[in-house]
C-alpha cells in the first residue's frame, strides 16, 4: 500500500472526437477548445488529461501529462489543429501526471510562460523533488513494476485467485505507464512556474476570457481551475477524478474538498473537463464527490472530538454506501476505493481535523 500511495502522490454539451491515438482522443468541447482525454483505464498509476485553448494568435495549454513522450504525442495532435505558438502552459497542480511534459513545451516554445498556484512553485523543488527521488528508488516504481509483472505472468492476484479481464487490462496499462516513467523521467528537468497566483488570474485573448481561479484546497493545497465562462467550460484538474477520486495522505484535504467542489459547481459550467476521466455535461458526479467528502469530514471530526486514534477512526468511519456507488461490481475500482479513499482520505481528514496550526 505504501508504494501505491506514493505513486498516486506523484502522479455533454455537444462534444465529439476529432482525432485519436492509441492512448488519447482529442475531443472538441467548444469552438477552438480541445481536450486530450486519456484512454488508459483507471488503475494504480495514471496519466492526466490535457486541454488546448486555441486563440486568435496563440494557444494556451492546461496540464502536460506524465512523461515527455506522451506530451510530444499530444503536441503533435495540436499541431494538426493549428500552427499558432503556445504562449502559456497552466498546471492545475503539482503532481507528475500533470507537469512532467512541461519541458517539451518549453523546448518547443522558449518564450512560453508557465502558470500555477504559488503552492505548486513551493512544492516542486522541495517535497516534490524528494517524492520523485523516492518513486525512482528501488522500492518505488521499480518495485511496483516487478509487482505488476508478477501478477500478469502468474495471471493471479496475491490471494491466488485468477485475474479478471478488467484486472489484466488495467495492470498491463499500469505496467506500460510505470515503465515509461522510469525510462523517460529520471532525466527530465522540472520546469517551475514563471507566474503564480494565490487567488485569481485572468488572461484576455480577443473576445475570450481565460479565468484561472483558486477555489480552495482539495486534491492538493494548490489546486486551480480554468474557467471559460463564455464557452461554459471549466477545466478542473484533479479536483474532479473519475471513476473514483484519488486521495493522497497528507497532501490532500478531504475536509475542505466538499466545500471547494460546491464553489466549482456554483460556476454553472455546462462542460466539465476532469483531471482524469471523460468530459462531463452536468454536475451530478461533482455532487456525488462533494457528498462523499462531506461525509468523511463529518465522521472524522466527530471521531476526533471523541478522542479516537487514527486506527479507531478508520474503524468508525462508514463509507459502504459510497463504495457501492463508486465501485459497482468492478474489482479494480474496489481496490482504488480501498487504497485511496478508505485509507488515505480518512488519514488526511484526521490529520487536518487534529491539526491546531495552519496545516
Amino acid at each position: 500500500m505504501r508504494i501505491l500511495c506514493l505513486l498516486i502522490l506523484i502522479l455533454l454539451a455537444p462534444v465529439f472526437t476529432l482525432a485519436q491515438s492509441e492512448q488519447f482522443e482529442m475531443v472538441k468541447v467548444a469552438e477552438d477548445v480541445y481536450a486530450a482525454i486519456r484512454k488508459e483505464p483507471p488503475g494504480l498509476t495514471v496519466n492526466g488529461n490535457s486541454v488546448f485553448i486555441i486563440n486568435d494568435r496563440d494557444v494556451i495549454v492546461v496540464d502536460t501529462t506524465l512523461t515527455p513522450g506522451t506530451a510530444k504525442e499530444e503536441l503533435a495532435a495540436l499541431r494538426r489543429l493549428t500552427n499558432k505558438p503556445v504562449t502559456y502552459v497552466i498546471n492545475t497542480h503539482w503532481h507528475d501526471d500533470h507537469i512532467m511534459g512541461n519541458q517539451v513545451y518549453r523546448d518547443a516554445f522558449p518564450h512560453a510562460e508557465f502558470i500555477a498556484h504559488v503552492k505548486t512553485r513551493e512544492y516542486l523543488p522541495t517535497t516534490g523533488l524528494a517524492n520523485r527521488k523516492q518513486a525512482m528508488a528501488p522500492d518505488g516504481y521499480p518495485a511496483f513494476i516487478n509487482f505488476l509483472r508478477s501478477l500478469l505472468e502468474r495471471n493471479k492476484k496475491q490471494s491466488g485467485e485468477p485475474l479478471s479481464a478488467e484486472e489484466r487490462s488495467t495492470y498491463a496499462s499500469d505496467l506500460e505507464i510505470a515503465e515509461s516513467y522510469m525510462a523517460e523521467n529520471p532525466g527530465v528537468e522540472i520546469v517551475l512556474p514563471t507566474i503564480t497566483l494565490d487567488d485569481r488570474l485572468t488572461l484576455y485573448r480577443g473576445e475570450r476570457t481565460i479565468d484561472i481561479r483558486y477555489l480552495g484546497r482539495g486534491h492538493t493545497s494548490g489546486d486551480i481551475v480554468v474557467y471559460l465562462q463564455k464557452e461554459g467550460v471549466v477545466i478542473t484538474g484533479d479536483l474532479v477524478i473519475l471513476p473514483v477520486p484519488y486521495v493522497g495522505d497528507p497532501q490532500s484535504h478531504p475536509g475542505d474538498w466538499s466545500a471547494t467542489l460546491q464553489r466549482l459547481i456554483a460556476l454553472h459550467a455546462s462542460v466539465i473537463i476532469p483531471g482524469h476521466g471523460p468530459v462531463l455535461r452536468d454536475d451530478s458526479y461533482l455532487q456525488l464527490m462533494s457528498r462523499l467528502f462531506a461525509s468523511i469530514r463529518e465522521q472524522v471530526e466527530a471521531a476526533v472530538r471523541r478522542g479516537e486514534t487514527l486506527e479507531q477512526t478508520r474503524k468508525s468511519v462508514k463509507l459502504d454506501e459510497f463504495r457501492k456507488t463508486f465501485v459497482g461490481e468492478s474489482p479494480v475500482r474496489r481496490a482504488i476505493f480501498a487504497n485511496y479513499v478508505i485509507g488515505p482520505a480518512v488519514a488526511a481528514a484526521f490529520h487536518d481535523a487534529s491539526c491546531k496550526a495552519d496545516c
